[in-house]
């Protein structure tokens, strides 16, 4: 292992992409996204799934079943519940009795993007029961149908990459980027780690591998590290300051550069600071102190 870093090889790995707001809305303005005909809108489904409840790319979505989401309504508006069964961090044994499964509440935003609306429409196409992702079928006049098989495990395990493929995105979109772009939203967002783990369902810090840096920061630590800018170089002028009995002089009287070199009291020193930066020529000075602050 050891060699083989050494020559190179497993610097780089290889981690599923998150999808930016910028991709998220070519997917919308695609028409991938929308409820437009069957397809899309168990595309629309799937994704959101996987964004706003924090879905694993496989074994969550492979035994999702309608009877897991509740529509509802309350003070603060509209809402998705999601009630999470066993999964990879929570299987139900002796070890994980004191683990609570997923119980998310999602509020929705209304707008044609309503997800509210968007799982209405597809849990009441499925009839609201049985296996949540079920093979398409043509649309007959306006109307979304779905069949009663289950969709594929091959299938549903490549839906990711089919429908970023379709958009013209590119990159490494695996079904495990929902999951990536839930944490990865949530970290840019400034909340804490403890309501992305709840979201996630991570029950370790291994949430902070999707702390994945952005653009965004990557530019504004090289601002950082980048050397100073001429524009921004700022020159400081040093005050002189005469050392001696208190006195205060709140103005100073013009100077004969002529006799500065005779000056012997406090009075005549004081005089010889006048503007000395504006003074041409040679200045000197006898017997004077000065403090440079």
């Amino acid at each position: 292992m050891k060699y083989l870093l050494a020559k190179g090889l497993g610097t780089k790995q290889k981690k599923a992409d998150a999808i930016s707001e910028e991709d998220e809305e070519i997917l919308w303005s695609s028409g991938v996204f929308g409820q437009s005909n069957s397809t899309t809108l168990q595309y629309t489904v799937f994704y959101y799934a996987c964004k706003m409840f924090g879905l694993r790319g496989r074994d969550e979505h492979r035994n999702l079943q309608c009877s897991q989401f509740e529509l509802g309504e309350d003070g603060k508006g509209k809402y998705i519940r999601f009630i999470g069964r066993n999964n990879k961090t929570f299987n139900g044994g002796l070890g994980h009795m004191k683990i609570s499964n997923k119980d998310i509440k999602h509020y929705s935003n209304d707008g044609p993007r309503c997800m509210y609306n968007i799982f209405e429409t597809y849990l009441n196409m499925l009839g609201n029961d049985g296996c949540f992702y079920r093979k398409p079928l043509a649309m007959v006049g306006n109307t979304i149908r779905y069949g009663k098989q289950p969709l594929g495990v091959n299938k549903l395990e490549g839906l990711m990459k089919e429908m970023c493929q379709k958009a013209g995105l590119t990159g490494n979109y695996t079904n495990h980027s929902g999951k990536r772009t839930c944490a990865t939203a949530l970290y840019k967002a400034g909340l804490d780690e403890q309501t992305i783990m709840d979201r996630t369902g991570h029950r370790s810090s291994a949430v902070r591998a999707y702390k994945s840096k952005t653009d965004e920061i990557e530019q504004k630590v090289s601002s950082v590290l980048n050397p100073p800018s001429i524009d921004t170089v700022s020159v400081t002028h040093n005050k002189l300051e005469v050392e001696g009995p208190l006195l205060k002089c709140t103005k100073l009287e013009p100077v004969n550069t002529e006799n500065s070199a005779n000056c012997r009291d406090i009075s005549t020193r004081l005089k010889c600071l006048n503007d000395i930066t504006n003074t041409s020529g040679t200045v000197n000075f006898n017997n004077c102190n000065f403090s440079f602050t």
